[in-house]
C-alpha cells in the first residue's frame, strides 16, 4: 500500500512538471443582447422654467412595461444564452425593447427581433415645424411658416396665433379632418419693440379644453434680428434694356437696397454709380445680388466671373433677358431644357407658388420642361403649366431666370404688382446669400446656463476666434467642410441679453457679431419621433412583435442565434486542487512507514 501512495504522488509530480494539454469540443452559449431603448420626454418647461411632472408619465409608463418584457425575456432565455444588456462586437444576436432606436451602433450582419411598446397619447395638437428669418432689414414684415399636426381631433377646431412681445400679430384657424393630419400656415407680422425680436408660435385653447393629452408641445419661439446693412445689388447691362431698367427703378424706391450699376450705351461709354466695380474684380464679392441684362452681349469673360461669382462667393445672379438666349454664351449658365419663346396677342396674368404678386406678360420665355433641381416661382396657367421664372441652385449660390420678359409694360397692373415682385424676389435672394462670416448658434434662444453651440462659416481661409461678452473666449473647431469652424460655450446664468464676436484675420481682417437671448421659459418645437423600430428589425433580417406574442419572438431567436461550437484546449495538471491528493498521499505513505516503524 505504501507503494502505491508513493506511486501515485510521483505520478502526480511528473503529470504537474510535463503539464500535458486536452483539446475538448462543444457547444457554448451565445450572447445574446437584450437591449430597453424607451425615447425620453422632450425638454419643454411651463411657463417659469418649470417641468411638468406628466411630461413624464408616458416614458415612465412604457418603461416600465419594457422592464418586464425583459425579465420574462431573461428568464425563458437565460439558461441557453448569455443574456447581456447592451450590443457589442460579439453579440450573437439582439432583441430591443421599446419605441426607439438604442444609443449602441448595431453592424448589418446582427439578427435584430424588437417588440414594439406603443405610445398611449389621446388626443394632441403639437406644433411641427416654425420657419423665421434669421435677421430681416428695418421697415420689413417677419415672414412666419408654420406646421401643426393633429391626432385624433376630428371635427375639433385649432387656432393658431403668433405673437410678438406678448402683443398678437397674426392669427389663423383650422378645423380638422382626418385621424391624423398636418396642417401649414404662413403669417407676415409686423416686428413690435426694438430688435431682437422673439416671434411665440402657440396652438388656441379650445383644443385643450376639448381634452388634448398636453400643452407642452402647444407653443414654439423663434428668434429673429435685426439685418445692420442694407442689401447691396449690383445691375450690370452691356447694353441699355427696358427690362432690367425698371427692375432697378422699382429697387432704387425701396430704401433697404443700396443699388450700383453700369449701363454701356456703346463701346467705351457707361453710365455707372460712383462705388460701381467690374464683374472680374474681387470687390464684387461685397454685393448680395448681381441683376444682369442685356444677356445678348455678355462676354465669355462675363460668364466666367458670373459663375465663379456663384460658386465661390454663394451670392445670387439674377438674369433679365429681353430675347432670346439659346445663341449666347449666357447659355452655358442654364443646364436646363431648351428655351421656347412665345407671343400672346393678350396678357396674361402667371401663376406663382410662393406667394408673392403675379406679374402679367405677353411675350414669354418658356422652358420646355421641368428639370430636377428646378425651383418655379412663377408659370403659365392652365392643364400644362410651363415655367417661366425659376431659380435653381448654382454652386453655393443662386442663378434666377425670369422669362417674363415684357412684364415691365404692365407694370402699373395690380397696384404695383411689378414692383412687389421684384422686391420681394431680390430681398428674399439677398436674404440667402451668406455674408462674409456668417454666424449661427443652435439653439438660437438658449435658457439660463444651457449649452449652446456657435457654428461659424467663412468665405475665404483664415484664422478665427470667437468670445462672448468680450471676456469668454470660445474654442472653435474646424469641420471637415472647407471654412466652417463649431465651438460650444454655456449661456450667462442670469436672463439677458450676451453678443458673441467673431474676428477673421485672412487677407484682411473681418469680424461680426451675433446677438444671444438668455430666457428662463423658452419653448421649443417637439422633436418628430424617431423611425419606427419595427424598421430596425426589417433591416436587421428580424421581426417585430408586440409584448403579447414573445413566443414567436423566442422562436426566432433559437432560429438565428445558434450555439456555436467551439474547441477548447484545456491544461487540467494547473489546478491547484491537484495539491490536495498530493499532500494525501505523501502524509498517508509517511503515516503508514511510521506505524511500521520505517522511516
Amino acid at each position: 500500500m505504501t507503494r502505491l501512495l508513493r506511486v501515485a504522488a510521483i505520478a502526480i509530480a511528473v503529470a504537474g512538471v510535463v503539464d500535458p494539454a486536452i483539446t475538448m469540443s462543444g457547444a457554448t452559449r451565445p450572447r445574446l443582447a437584450v437591449v430597453v431603448s424607451v425615447a425620453e420626454p422632450p425638454d419643454l418647461p411651463l411657463p417659469g422654467g418649470a417641468r411638468s411632472p406628466a411630461a413624464f408619465a408616458p416614458s415612465a409608463l412604457r418603461r416600465g412595461r419594457a422592464g418586464r418584457v425583459r425579465d420574462r425575456l431573461v428568464r425563458s432565455l437565460g439558461a441557453a444564452y448569455e443574456i447581456v444588456p447592451q450590443i457589442a462586437s460579439d453579440t450573437a444576436a439582439a432583441i430591443v425593447i421599446g419605441d426607439t432606436y438604442p444609443d449602441e451602433p448595431v453592424r448589418d450582419s446582427l439578427p435584430v427581433a424588437t417588440v414594439t411598446i406603443a405610445s398611449e397619447t389621446g388626443p394632441n395638437v403639437r406644433i411641427v415645424r416654425v420657419e423665421t428669418p434669421r435677421e430681416v432689414p428695418a421697415a420689413t414684415a417677419i415672414h412666419v411658416d408654420v406646421e401643426v399636426e393633429g391626432l385624433a381631433v376630428v371635427g375639433r377646431t385649432t387656432d393658431v396665433t403668433v405673437r410678438i412681445a406678448g402683443l398678437e400679430v397674426g392669427r389663423a384657424s383650422h378645423r380638422w379632418r382626418a385621424g391624423r393630419e398636418r396642417w401649414r400656415a404662413g403669417f407676415d407680422v409686423v416686428p413690435i419693440g426694438g430688435p431682437p425680436w422673439i416671434v411665440r408660435v402657440e396652438t388656441g385653447s379650445r383644443t385643450v379644453a376639448e381634452g388634448e393629452a398636453t400643452a407642452l408641445d402647444a407653443a414654439a419661439d423663434a428668434f429673429v434680428d435685426l439685418r445692420p446693412n442694407a442689401f447691396r445689388v449690383k445691375v450690370y447691362e452691356p447694353r441699355p434694356s427696358w427690362a432690367t431698367t425698371f427692375v432697378r427703378r422699382a429697387l432704387e424706391a425701396d430704401a433697404r437696397f443700396q443699388i450700383e450699376s453700369v449701363s454701356f450705351s456703346s463701346r467705351g461709354i457707361a453710365a455707372r454709380t460712383r462705388d460701381d466695380v467690374p464683374l472680374n474684380d474681387p470687390r464684387i464679392d461685397a454685393f448680395d445680388v448681381l441683376i444682369v441684362g442685356g444677356l445678348d452681349r455678355l462676354s465669355v469673360a462675363d460668364v466666367r466671373s458670373l459663375d465663379r461669382y456663384m460658386r465661390e462667393r454663394r451670392g445670387a445672379v439674377v438674369l433679365v433677358p429681353d430675347l432670346g438666349i439659346d445663341r449666347w454664351p449666357v447659355r452655358e449658365l442654364l443646364p436646363v431644357a431648351p428655351l421656347t419663346e412665345r407671343l400672346l396677342e393678350r396678357p396674361v396674368k402667371l401663376e406663382t407658388t410662393r406667394g408673392v404678386a403675379s406679374l402679367e406678360v405677353s411675350e414669354l420665355l418658356l422652358l420646355a420642361s421641368p428639370t430636377p433641381g428646378l425651383d418655379v416661382v412663377s408659370s403659365v396657367a392652365g392643364s400644362d403649366p410651363s415655367p417661366v421664372i425659376v431659380s435653381m441652385a448654382h454652386g453655393g449660390g443662386r442663378l434666377f431666370l425670369s422669362g417674363a420678359m415684357d412684364a415691365w409694360r404692365f407694370r402699373a397692373a395690380g397696384g404695383g404688382a411689378f414692383d412687389r415682385f421684384w422686391r420681394a424676389a431680390i430681398a428674399g435672394l439677398a436674404m440667402a446669400a451668406p455674408p462674409p462670416i456668417d454666424v449661427s448658434v443652435e439653439p438660437p434662444l438658449l435658457r439660463p446656463g444651457e449649452r449652446g453651440e456657435l457654428i461659424v462659416r467663412l468665405l475665404e481661409d483664415a484664422a478665427v476666434s470667437a468670445s462672448i461678452d468680450g471676456d469668454q473666449a470660445i474654442r472653435l473647431h474646424p469641420e471637415l467642410e472647407a471654412g466652417v469652424f463649431r465651438g460650444t460655450f454655456r449661456a450667462r446664468r442670469t436672463p439677458g441679453r450676451s453678443t458673441i464676436e467673431v474676428r477673421a484675420a485672412g487677407a484682411e481682417r473681418r469680424t461680426a457679431s451675433r446677438t444671444l437671448l438668455v430666457q428662463p421659459d423658452v419653448r421649443r418645437v417637439t422633436p418628430d419621433a424617431a423611425p419606427a423600430l419595427s424598421m430596425l428589425a426589417s433591416s436587421h433580417r428580424g421581426i417585430d412583435v408586440a409584448p403579447d406574442r414573445i413566443a414567436d419572438l423566442e422562436r426566432f431567436v433559437h432560429g438565428a442565434a445558434a450555439s456555436p461550437r467551439s474547441t477548447v484546449v484545456r491544461h487540467p495538471m494547473r489546478s491547484a486542487w491537484w495539491m490536495i491528493p498530493f499532500a494525501v498521499c505523501l502524509s498517508a505513505e509517511w503515516w503508514m512507514r511510521r506505524r511500521r516503524g520505517l522511516r
